[in-house]
């Protein structure tokens, strides 16, 4: 009888239990407010009044502020690694993602593919009776909101519809743009380069006025848009409580160009985060007047413990004169000193609904928060049994909610090629609690000695863990598509752009971030140790020849400001001693009916950090239309052998095309211009030649920072 009662009761509390799993599940799904429409044809505040007042706080809105904020501040002394395990370890995230990539086999799942399914089936945001479909994606690296709505249109859209899109990102492949505040992961971009627009500079940034001016013309070639996504972010991991403020000027980037880009009638989706300060008060005001609709939504699949929420603007009403507002609004997009609106043209609705809407989302973040601390490294078998029960119910609900099933594989959008599979380096990483992190940011403001010895910890620790690829690739290996072996010749493999000139290699996909950057940190303090008169810059010309000889000088890098102008330096320097070495050897046009490798010409580069698409071009023509082959003679030089029979006139040719190309570049409208690339990136991502490539530089990067260590060290200690 005892046993039968005991029985009963616990499954009571199991069926209890259950219940209450069901309904915190269901409250994932409905994490959504929605603020009350204007009336129709409510006309936009007076264009006079923008940028008149200066900013202002909300005390409601910073109340909520405080109290978020005293709840992320007790994660300030988590090892950040270790905190993310155990976040990822409790979220229900993982379970939905592993249906998607194995049983759904969607194309290219990441959390962004989930979280656009979610918004577009959430709030109905495509017609499904269109014939035909065209969208926009902002910010949109690496492509898996794409991805997602090609998923959802060939479900739910009929068989035969039309979906035509085009998308931009901060280029990944520009190495002048910041690690930080773009997305280096390429593995879908690479494969549909045509369907992205990098802007008139090349860099992607659409702060920028003539990339967005670029972008509006591209999207003149659809005869309309019916959504746009926006899903810009900047890393903040080493300042939290600023996301806001320092994301504000991208968002409102993204919303101007939206509705730059937007028909009337249609939607947009833009991501943001806290909704606090003036800037966001602001800019949810402006949507307020520009849509029927506007929804602020977190999806299932967004973190729980983050601020991240989707604003959903539905039906643009495109009002009397937004096309001067918008132009206002972008050509203000730096100006800190005023905010957007006067706050007395905020109404107190507005802001109470807003109020209403930030204790909402306030209060899911920082349950969760308190939740995972709660349980951070501990050993609770009831809570982890809870938690599968929480995880597979989830799952469950999101398939359940959102009918997702496989589609064909001639309906992915990149055929052959099992996108994910690719590789993604440079993927982000930090290590330490955020204290260590503001105490390591802090070593840049420290003295010159400490500031020292944290760049040697730095180079030493990279050294030790520093990541090898394909340990038998060459810097000879023939690319899988082009080069004379494919049929190639020098002609088909030019193929040039032009872009803002780079100063400095602050990315590069030949070279790990985290060498370039502490390469970058490295300079930082010679030209530091350099102004304050302790060390003397070098003079040297930075590029010596010494017979068949090429030497970049080492301790004269520091005094290259202008990266751009150093490569073409580099390249005349080449081309001239090259020409030099086959007069030299008389050798003209006739021998190209030698036999290869009669002539005994050999060229040798020493310390040559080709970093940019510009200079890995050269060296990829170099060794394939030039001369038979390469060889790594050191980790610090590189020699060129075998003159083949066609080398003297494909070197005219590459002479010829490059001066040609960079004298169109100096010629070309808007800020300073120069050449970015000389063949097609996906040559020079094609095969081993590319992992070589990552070794050679990675490996060069970290010796070009012991030697001007050294040197520091003479003049620092």
């Amino acid at each position: 009888m005892e046993s039968r009662t005991s029985q009963n009761t616990d499954l009571d509390v199991d069926v209890q239990l259950r219940e209450k799993i069901i309904h915190e599940a269901n409250v994932q799904f409905e994490k959504k407010f929605q603020f009350q429409s204007l009336p129709p044809k409510t006309p936009l505040p007076p264009l006079e009044t923008l940028y008149q007042s200066p900013p202002y706080a909300v005390a409601a809105l910073q109340e909520q502020k405080q109290r978020l904020n005293e709840v992320k501040n007790r994660l300030n002394d988590f090892e950040i690694s270790d905190w993310h395990q155990h976040t990822r370890r409790r979220s229900s995230l993982l379970p939905i993602l592993n249906e998607l990539r194995y049983r759904i086999r969607a194309e290219f799942v990441t959390q962004a593919f989930a979280k656009l399914y979610e918004c577009v089936s959430a709030y109905d945001l495509i017609n499904t009776e269109l014939q035909k479909v065209y969208s926009v994606h902002l910010c949109e690296a690496p492509g898996a909101f794409v991805t997602g709505l090609n998923h959802y249109i060939r479900l739910n859209c009929a068989p035969r519809t039309q979906w035509k899109w085009f998308a931009c990102t901060l280029n990944p492949y520009y190495e002048g743009n910041c690690p930080g505040n773009m997305i280096p992961d390429d593995r879908f971009i690479l494969h549909t380069l045509d369907s992205w627009c990098f802007g008139a500079d090349g860099t992607g940034d659409i702060m920028v006025r003539e990339n967005r001016n670029a972008i509006i013309r591209r999207r003149q070639r659809f005869p309309s848009v019916h959504l746009v996504t926006a899903d810009g972010s900047i890393d903040c991991l080493n300042v939290p409580e600023e996301q806001e403020e320092r994301v504000a000027k991208l968002h409102l980037a993204e919303t101007v160009l939206a509705l730059n880009l937007l028909s009337p009638g249609q939607h947009f989706v833009l991501k943001m985060f806290t909704l606090f300060e003036h800037s966001s008060v602001s800019l949810l005001f402006l949507l307020n007047h520009c849509f029927d609709e506007l929804h602020v939504f977190k999806p299932c699949t967004s973190k729980p413990g983050n601020s991240e929420v989707y604003i959903v603007a539905k039906y643009y009403r495109q009002p009397e004169g937004i096309d001067q507002y918008l132009d206002k609004i972008y050509s203000n997009l730096q100006n800190n000193s005023h905010a957007m609106f006067d706050r007395t043209m905020v109404s107190d609705t507005f802001l109470e609904q807003l109020r209403t809407c930030t204790i909402n989302f306030v209060q899911w973040q920082t349950d969760v928060i308190e939740s995972n601390i709660r349980f951070y490294r501990t050993n609770d078998p009831l809570e982890d049994h809870r938690l599968s029960i929480f995880k597979q119910t989830i799952m469950e609900m999101f398939f359940e909610r959102y009918h997702i099933t496989p589609i064909r594989s001639n309906e992915r959008i990149v055929h052959g090629v099992k996108v994910s599979d690719g590789p993604n380096i440079n993927q982000k990483e930090s290590r330490g609690t955020f204290n260590e992190r503001v105490q390591l940011a802090a070593a840049a403001d420290a003295n010159l000695a400490e500031r020292l010895h944290s760049l040697r910890d730095r180079l030493d620790y990279l050294t030790l863990t520093r990541q090898l690829f394909q340990h038998e690739a060459s810097l000879n290996d023939s690319p899988l598509r082009g080069g004379p072996a494919n049929g190639f010749t020098v002609h088909r493999e030019l193929a040039f752009v032009i872009g803002k000139s780079i100063e400095r290699v602050k990315s590069s996909k030949f070279a790990l971030i985290t060498c370039i950057r502490l390469l970058n940190d490295t300079i930082d303090l010679c030209r530091t140790v350099i102004n304050d008169g302790k060390m003397v810059s070098s003079t040297n010309d930075p590029i010596t020849v010494a017979g068949n000889t090429i030497t970049i000088a080492i301790n004269s890098y520091p005094s290259i400001t202008d990266i751009a102008h150093h490569e073409k330096e580099l390249f005349r320097t080449i081309v001239r001693t090259l020409f030099q070495l086959i007069q030299q050897n008389c050798i003209t046009s006739p021998l190209e009916h030698r036999s290869v490798g009669e002539g005994p010409i050999e060229l040798t580069v020493e310390n040559w950090l080709p970093l940019t698409q510009v200079s890995v071009s050269l060296l990829y023509l170099l060794k394939l239309y030039v001369f038979e082959e390469v060889e790594e003679l050191s980790p610090t030089r590189l020699t060129f052998r075998g003159l083949r029979k066609s080398g003297v006139t494909n070197l005219v040719v590459i002479h010829d095309a490059v001066l040609k190309a960079y004298t169109a570049a100096s010629n070309a409208p808007g800020a300073s211009k120069s050449v970015l690339a000389i063949v097609p990136i996906a040559s020079l991502l094609d095969g081993g030649f590319h992992y070589a490539m990552l070794n050679y530089n990675s490996s060069l990067c970290l010796i070009y920072c012991a030697r001007l260590l050294e040197e520091l060290k003479l003049n620092i200690v």
